[in-house]
């Protein structure tokens, strides 16, 4: 009996410390938030001065956190695809074991939005606060976990901000084609995209059929947060996680779905699910965890690409 009383206290505290940590994380998240999607970035239009605006911000926390730059002799890569002068950004934590340190873990999210609309000059701004501050906000926070000395993995990650993604993944694509490190060093590609409108509901997992093994991580990563997880049958060309599956890459995308303020100027900061952004936070990360420290990590399901649903 006494031990039934100590295991069910035990419990509570695990609750209400995730809790606490689901509300302090999803705080500092939404702290970038309100940065980034802020009518003084102009709903960061690829190439834009807000867009440049964006990019500043997260090159300065990357430098803070030092980050080792990734891009083309800095944090950036430059291009120009539909839109002018488009900088797509990359830096790289090394990880701690001589072997596995030379495997990476990509880890990334779109930062640019479509400006002030169809209007482009005129119109009302975009801020995009969930599409995508959001999984910008996340990886950011990311970076800021794993780059301290007792969160360093065996494995090193790769951090990606990809600009031009509302045009078609431009900046993915156009990585892929140029990319600034070995891409055969990939071992996994994790993409956060839209990620701040949890609100109960289910966190989607788009593209997970790339990967073997995968639901029984995840499903023990997700333990005491309790996110409803709702593995996505289909895969869709929607976001920068698809170039990579498509080389061969395994990896998914994080997403909390659209909703009628996407693409709008109603997707703002006061919008977003601060309590349930923290919890996908330390999903991620312990997610990630996994992912560098296992002795081998999750392949790539070839046939995910051509087979059909079963049917029911």
């Amino acid at each position: 009996m006494v031990k039934r009383i100590f295991v069910s206290i035990c419990i509570v505290f695990l609750f209400i410390g995730t809790a606490q940590a689901d509300k302090k994380l999803g705080l500092a998240t939404f702290a970038h938030i309100e940065t980034i999607a802020a009518d003084t970035f102009e709903g960061r239009l690829a190439g834009s001065k807000g867009g440049y605006a964006a990019a500043n911000y997260i090159t300065t926390i990357l430098s803070e956190n030092k980050v080792k730059p990734a891009g083309d002799g800095s944090y950036f890569q430059l291009f120009s695809k539909v839109y002018p002068n488009c900088r797509n950004i990359f830096g790289i934590i090394e990880g701690t074991d001589a072997e596995l340190s030379k495997e990476l873990i990509a880890i990334g999210a779109h930062y640019d939005h479509v400006g002030f609309g169809k209007n482009r000059d005129s119109g009302p701004i975009h801020n995009g606060a969930d599409d995508n501050a959001s999984g910008t906000a996340t990886v950011l926070e990311l970076v800021k976990h794993f780059s301290k000395k007792k969160h360093r993995l065996k494995r090193s990650l790769l951090v990606c901000f990809w600009d031009s993604e509302e045009q078609g993944l431009i900046g993915s694509k156009h990585w892929m084609e140029n990319p600034t490190v070995d891409t055969s060093q990939i071992v996994f590609k994790v993409n956060i995209d839209m990620v701040g409108r949890l609100d109960g509901d289910t966190l989607e997992l788009q593209g997970h059929r790339s990967v073997q093994g995968l639901q029984p991580i995840l499903d023990k990563a997700n333990q005491g947060l309790d996110i409803k997880l709702d593995y996505v049958w289909t895969m869709v060309a929607n976001s920068d996680h698809w170039p990579f599956i498509n080389a061969g890459i395994p990896g998914f995308m994080f997403h909390t779905g659209l909703h009628k303020e996407y693409h709008k100027p109603e997707d703002d900061p006061e919008t977003i699910d601060v309590e349930g952004l923290g919890a996908i936070g330390i999903l991620s990360r312990r997610f990630i965890t996994h992912l560098g420290t296992a002795e081998v990590t999750p392949k790539f399901r070839k046939e995910s690409l051509t087979e059909k649903q079963p049917r029911k």
